[in-house]
Order: structure tokens, then C-alpha cells, then sequence
């Protein structure tokens, strides 16, 4: 009986050091993060905002080829003015010229309005410029000109349903091939962005510790200068990797700046080394599925996403857990250059299959504050926070994580190339002493990411991207210290 109870004792032991030791049985969050950021980056490419704020007013005057010009308060000058404020970018002198225009009898009304409207989108108060070229319309509901620059407006104010039947409107009227054209790639562009956008990619590589572990190894007890029993953790196993990831985003225009957010996310690792001697985990390859469908509103400024979610995570061959949660999201562009963000969320973990008997279902909610800012059009730095509550049936168990994250993404003019770099620190705190650690465990964590790559060595569109990936935890327990370095090589296709 002795004997049998030792070896019920020995196997529970081993069970409790595997489950102690092994890798998270869950997403890794950081990079559900990353695909994220970097998908909404691809997207965001060609969207750039150019407003700039209003300047002060000047003498009413007009530059053209060079020569500064005075202007005289008659019809005869302010129109022709107007026009060449306009398509000349003379933003600064357009208000003042617009407001002299007004004051004069027979002016035509749509045109001071279509370049108070202009002068507003230019300043980034798109609100003002939509109602004021919706005004100009509604004057001349014949300009084309105007329709054009309200289509134009529409379209930069995510207003799709709205922008695509304006410029069909203007493409009925007789144009020149040259103007049909730029319509027509307006049209287009209005249409790609409802239809799907994202990445997929598919690579190779090597990590130096799939089941993070640090090969801590004690004597528990010596006698006579002998150690009698002797505690052993796991070594680090290292394994060649095949991996993958998707990102896909589709919204569906409903009215104005309102439309329907359909979003399926999914990324997976399968390692070729496994574990035999741990009786709980022998294969580390995972995959995760996720998919959020929800609402977003979405404006030259401001976006804004409320979307419900559920995630789906297998490892060891079979399903771990199934979660559902709820995201909001909110980014808001304070200046062309300068882009502030929000976050906030919660997520229900229902564990299945074999794990249940040894992971607790519990609840996580998020929060989180970003800020990008774009240098130039290739160079941007970004930074935030990130605050992560788990909270389980039992306090022990229930912890408390805040991440620190920044970064630079460079897009060099040769070669195609492109570098991201990204730095995060992590603290975690659980809420109570563990008597089978000994201590409450606390953890401080830092990851490096690099990925370096070129779309000028595209093959059919999909081009390489280097990955570097290294990762050190410090722990309070001898359970959850590790070190880890990844590298992959993979083929990215964007769309």
C-alpha cells in the first residue's frame, strides 16, 4: 500500500511540475496584437490624412506661376481667383477670396460654398466640409465640378454608400476620357475598400524553447554530504517550426459613416520536437482561430469598432478552450501626424476536452491606450499600455498584467524594404501566495521583435519577411523563469 501510494504521489507530482512549467495554455495575446496592428497598417497605407490646420489670412492677393497678384473686390477677379486658389492649393487665401465673393451681387452661391467646403476639408473639419459641399449641391445640383469634390469628400470621410453614388452621378455627365478616368480610379478605390483586405503568410523556422522551460535543477534533500532527493525541472527543447497567419477585413457600408465589420483572424504553429516525458502536454503545436463581427463607425477621424467576438484555440491535438468576448476599439487622428487610440475588452475562457481537469474556466478584461506618430509617409513610432485582469474562481489564481509596448516602422524608398521594430515590457502579478510555489508569483518580461522585409522580391505577389523573436522572463518561482529565441522566414501575400 505504501509503495502504491508513493507512486500515486510521484505521478501527481509530475503532473504539478508539468502543468507548472509548461507554456500558457492559451493565445499568445502579443501576437494576436501584432497581426492586428500590422494588417490595419497595410490598410492605412494609402489613407494617410493631407489636412493641414488653417493658416492665418493674408492680403488678398493670388500666386500664380511664381507672381503674387493683387486681386480687386469685383466679380470679374474673385471668380477666376477662387478657381485658382483652388487647383493651385492656395488654401490660406481661399476663405478670405470666398468670403469677399459672397458679399458681391450676382455671385454664384455653390461656388463660394464649394470653396468654403474645400478650405474646411482642407483644415480637417470634415463635418463642416461635407455639409457645406452638400449645401453647394443642393445650389447647383448640376456643377460637376462640385459633385465631384463632394463625391471626393465622401470618400475621404468614409462615407462609401454616399461617395460611390456621387461619382456615378458625375460619370454621367459628358467628360473629358482623362477626367472619366480619375473618376473611375475614385470609384475603384472606393470599391476596394469594401471588398476583402489583409495578409496570409506561410514560413519556416527554429525556436530555442517551444515548452519554455529553464532546466532548474535543486537538491531537496542531502544527508551525510549526499544529496538524497534531487528536484529537476524540464530542459529547453528546441524545434524546427512550420507556421502560418491570416488576417482578413471586410466592412459592409450601411449608411453614411455606420457599416458592418466582418473580421476573421487566424494563426497556428506546428513544431516538428515533442515532449514524451510530460504526461500532460507532448505536443506544443498550436492554432488559434478567431473571429469578430460587429460594428464599426468610421470617418476621416475618427474610427470606431464595438465588436463581439469568438476565438477558438487547439494544442495537443485537441481543442483547449473556446472563448467569447467583446472588444471596443476607438483611434482618433488629433493631427495628420499624430494619431491617438483606445481599447477596451472582456473574454469568457471555457476550457475542453483532456484540460479541463487541470485549467479553470475565468473571465479577462482589458483596457489600453496607443499613440502613433507618423514622422513622414514611410517612418512612423508607436507606443502604448495595455492592462490585462484575469480573474478565477479563486485568488490565487487571479492576476494582474500591464504591458508597455513601443516600436518604429521604417519603409525605405529602395529596395522595397521595410524594418518594424518592437520592444515590450510586461509585469505580472498574481493576487495571492501559492503554497506550492512557495511565493506569489510576480514576473517581469521583455520581448524584442524585429521583422525585416522587401516587396521588391515578390514572386506573384507574395515577398519574404524575416522574423526575429526573443523573449527573457524573470520569475519569483523556479517555474516560470525562461529564456526563448525564435527566428522564421516567411512568405507574405497582401491583398
Amino acid at each position: 500500500m505504501t509503495i502504491r501510494c508513493l507512486a500515486a504521489l510521484a505521478r501527481m507530482l509530475a503532473c504539478l511540475l508539468s502543468l507548472s512549467c509548461a507554456a500558457p495554455a492559451r493565445a499568445d495575446e502579443d501576437d494576436t496584437r501584432l497581426l492586428l496592428d500590422n494588417a490595419g497598417r497595410i490598410i492605412r497605407q494609402q489613407e494617410t490624412p493631407d489636412w493641414q490646420p488653417a493658416g492665418p489670412l493674408r492680403e488678398l492677393s493670388i500666386t500664380i506661376g511664381g507672381q503674387t497678384y493683387r486681386v480687386e473686390k469685383t466679380l470679374g477677379d474673385l471668380e477666376p481667383a477662387l478657381y485658382v486658389a483652388i487647383n493651385t492649393g492656395q488654401w490660406s487665401k481661399v476663405r478670405e477670396l470666398a468670403a469677399q465673393y459672397r458679399l458681391l451681387p450676382g455671385h454664384k452661391p455653390h461656388l463660394a460654398l464649394m470653396a468654403e467646403g474645400l478650405a474646411a476639408r482642407r483644415a480637417g473639419d470634415y463635418t463642416a466640409a461635407v455639409g457645406t459641399l452638400e449645401r453647394a449641391h443642393r445650389a447647383d445640383p448640376d456643377d460637376m465640378r462640385v459633385q465631384m469634390e463632394l463625391a471626393r469628400v465622401y470618400a475621404e470621410d468614409n462615407q462609401d454608400r454616399e461617395a460611390r453614388r456621387m461619382f456615378e452621378r458625375a460619370l454621367s455627365n459628358s467628360l473629358p476620357p482623362e477626367t472619366r478616368r480619375l473618376l473611375q480610379n475614385h470609384v475603384d478605390a472606393v470599391d476596394r475598400r469594401g471588398a476583402w483586405q489583409g495578409s496570409i503568410a506561410v514560413g519556416v523556422g527554429r525556436s530555442s524553447n517551444i515548452n519554455q522551460a529553464n532546466g532548474y535543477e535543486h537538491c531537496s534533500f542531502a544527508f551525510a554530504g549526499s544529496c538524497l532527493a534531487r528536484l529537476k525541472l524540464p530542459d529547453p527543447i528546441a524545434s524546427s517550426f512550420v507556421n502560418y497567419d491570416l488576417v482578413l477585413s471586410k466592412r459592409i457600408p450601411l449608411a453614411g459613416h455606420h457599416n458592418l465589420l466582418i473580421r476573421p483572424v487566424g494563426y497556428g504553429t506546428r513544431y516538428r520536437e515533442r515532449d514524451p516525458d510530460n504526461p500532460v502536454l507532448e505536443d506544443y503545436s498550436d492554432s488559434t482561430g478567431i473571429l469578430y463581427l460587429g460594428y464599426q463607425f468610421a470617418s476621416a477621424r475618427h474610427t470606431a469598432n464595438l465588436t463581439p467576438y469568438f476565438e477558438n484555440y487547439r494544442r495537443n491535438g485537441d481543442t483547449t478552450y473556446h472563448a467569447s468576448g467583446l472588444q471596443a476599439d476607438w483611434n482618433y487622428f488629433l493631427t495628420p501626424s499624430l494619431k491617438l487610440g483606445l481599447q477596451a475588452g472582456t473574454k469568457r475562457y471555457r476550457h475542453r476536452g483532456p484540460v479541463r481537469q487541470y485549467f479553470a474556466d475565468y473571465t479577462q478584461n482589458t483596457a489600453g491606450v496607443a499613440a502613433t506618430y507618423y514622422l513622414d509617409r514611410s517612418t512612423s513610432l508607436y507606443t502604448g499600455v495595455d492592462f490585462y485582469r484575469k480573474k478565477y474562481s479563486t485568488t490565487v489564481d487571479s492576476s494582474k498584467e500591464a504591458v508597455l509596448r513601443a516600436g518604429m516602422f521604417r519603409q525605405f524608398e529602395t529596395g522595397g524594404i521595410f524594418a518594424n521594430l518592437l520592444v515590450l515590457y510586461r509585469r505580472f502579478e498574481n493576487d495571492d501566495y501559492n503554497f506550492f510555489y512557495g511565493v506569489q508569483r510576480e514576473d517581469t518580461q521583455r520581448i524584442f521583435v524585429a521583422t525585416l522585409g522587401s516587396t521588391r522580391l515578390s514572386v506573384r505577389g507574395a515577398y519574404p519577411e524575416l522574423r526575429l523573436k526573443h523573449t527573457e522572463n524573470r520569475s519569483s518561482t523556479i517555474f516560470h523563469g525562461y529564456r526563448q529565441s525564435e527566428v522564421s522566414l516567411q512568405l507574405r501575400k497582401n491583398f
